[in-house]
């Protein structure tokens, strides 16, 4: 695989930057190790021997880019590239970080060997993956490590020293497809509780990257297993022992991790044991749809991370809503609706933004509805799907694939395919209606709330809205198709409301005299 053009521009141009001082800057870590992988680099980080803000400063204008501190106190700072780069390249930002005595050290200070390796930048231009990399410094035996597919710790103080690292060790696992050495197991048990200290941004930016990858529930129960979720979400220690109706074929937890695994098969990122492809099938799909999850959030998410994590989090009020009927039959009252704060709330404590922590903790109250909108062996009606596609707004097909994963992490290999084809029927109906509302809206509203006004003689205030909703409802499902309809329509629910009226006029005058 020969050099990217346009990583070699980007390395050219930084490498001109210091060409006044070719031993202050070093290539470091993960751009050496895709390199040494044969991957395409997604990003670059660079060890200086200068202040790195300073340095950072200049070079983020040398590029034309933006400058970000990330740790002032330990020199950390990030230039986000310009769009010249963005659009046509995989490297989205270079990190900088200062080295305080010499190379060595700094590789000293690193977490695992596979990222202690350097190389100056002044011979960084035929850097290229796939193919060996002259005059590297590896101290640490990093590229054996690549070759043996091990991550293995620095020192004993890794994740002492810096928490995170546990998070970065178990996706780095995940992503490279590596195993963790039994020394590095042994530090992570013995250090997991550093991840409690940890800032919300990193481990959110962490997560999000664990939450890219495919398959993600077995990473989720490594982190389990680990010690290092309980850290993360504290909030997922009852489901561990909260145990469900026969229906269910595992416990909360089990559930909500095998629902993460549900929702990869659903948006083809992995596999599902218990149900094949033509199951699968059933399920909607097409490149629209495919699209729609890879569609961007913020500017490191998508809503594919965030449906996965939806699923996570989708049943998390379930402990504390367990109750035992009568007849012995174990229900969860309420769930959804208790745990949407419980979701928002975890988000917001990890630094998601405020449109993460809403559209998740949307997923997390409305998982349900897809299955409540008919009666069993029924088809939904257009008022029933129009009051679900009202209510859930942007998150509509979401929630649909979280009720659709939640499906299958609930029965498992028990899956029953008349009821699973129903599911699959309501899905993809409710999906052709939304795209039906999409065109319709397109189209005028028959009435507004100056004929209310003027043709009722109604006192201004929230009832307004509530009638011009009720005839854009009757409008979407095809009751009224004209004016005249609409004002009928809205005649009906003024004289079943036996609502006070205003004189036109001293409205007009702004009176506001109600009149019985």
């Amino acid at each position: 695989m020969g050099p990217d053009p346009v990583n070699s521009r980007l390395l050219a141009e930084i490498e001109s930057f210091f060409s006044q001082s070719a031993d202050s800057a070093f290539i470091v870590g993960g751009y050496l190790r895709d390199c040494l992988l044969g991957r395409t680099p997604e990003d670059i980080d660079l060890a200086v021997t200068e202040d790195s803000l300073v340095t950072g400063q200049a070079l983020a204008e040398y590029l034309h880019g933006h400058f970000v501190v990330l740790d002032s106190e330990n020199h950390m700072a990030r230039i986000i590239l310009p769009d010249t780069y963005q659009n046509i390249s995989k490297i989205k930002h270079v990190d900088l970080n200062f080295i305080q005595k010499d190379i060595f050290s700094d590789l000293a200070r690193r977490d695992f060997t596979i990222n202690a390796m350097a190389i100056p930048v002044s011979k960084a231009a035929g850097l290229a993956p796939g193919t060996g990399i002259p005059d590297i410094i590896d101290p640490y035996q990093g590229s054996a490590d690549i070759s043996r597919r091990t991550v293995s710790a620095v020192s004993s103080q890794v994740f002492e020293n810096d928490g995170l690292r546990l998070l970065r060790c178990i996706r780095l696992s995940q992503e490279l497809g590596f195993q963790i050495d039994e020394n590095t197991i042994s530090l992570i048990k013995q250090y997991s509780h550093c991840i409690r200290n940890i800032a919300g941004e990193r481990v959110r930016e962490e997560l999000l990257r664990l939450f890219k990858l495919g398959s993600t529930g077995n990473t989720v129960i490594e982190l389990d297993r680990l010690g290092i979720l309980e850290g993360i979400v504290p909030e997922l220690i009852p489901c561990k022992t909260t145990q469900q109706p026969k229906e269910h074929h595992w416990d909360v937890f089990g559930h909500s991790v095998k629902c993460i695994d549900a929702a990869d098969f659903l948006l083809r990122r992995g596999e599902w044991p218990y149900a094949d492809n033509k199951a699968r099938e059933l399920a909607p799909w097409n490149n629209h749809l495919q699209d729609y999850f890879e569609s961007q959030v913020s500017a490191d998410s998508n809503r594919r991370q965030l449906l996965k994590i939806a699923a996570l989090l989708h049943d998390i009020a379930k402990p504390d809503t367990r109750t035992i009927t009568e007849d012995g039959r174990i229900r969860f009252y309420g769930h959804p609706a208790q745990g949407e704060p419980i979701t928002h709330s975890i988000l917001t404590r990890l630094r998601f933004s405020a449109k993460e922590c809403r559209m998740t903790a949307g997923l997390t109250r409305h998982h349900l509805r897809p299955v409540q909108m008919n009666q069993r062996g029924q088809l939904p009606t257009d008022r029933a799907i129009y009051r679900y596609l009202r209510d859930t707004g942007d998150i509509a097909v979401d929630t649909l694939f979280l009720s659709l994963a939640d499906h299958l992490a609930a029965r498992g290999p028990a899956l029953e395919p008349g009821f699973w084809a129903d599911h699959c029927r309501i899905a993809t109906m409710v999906i052709e209606k939304l795209e039906e509302m999409k065109k319709s809206k397109k189209a005028p509203g028959l009435i507004n709330g100056h004929d209310l006004l003027d043709n009722f003689k109604l006192s201004p205030g929230p009832v307004i809205k509530t009638i011009l909703a009720a005839i854009a409802e009757a409008q979407a499902v095809g009751d009224i198709t004209n004016r005249s309809e609409a004002l009928g329509l809205a005649r009906e629910i003024i004289e079943k409301l036996d609502l006070p009226t205003v004189d036109s006029h001293d409205y007009r005058q702004g009176k506001g005299i109600i009149k019985p």
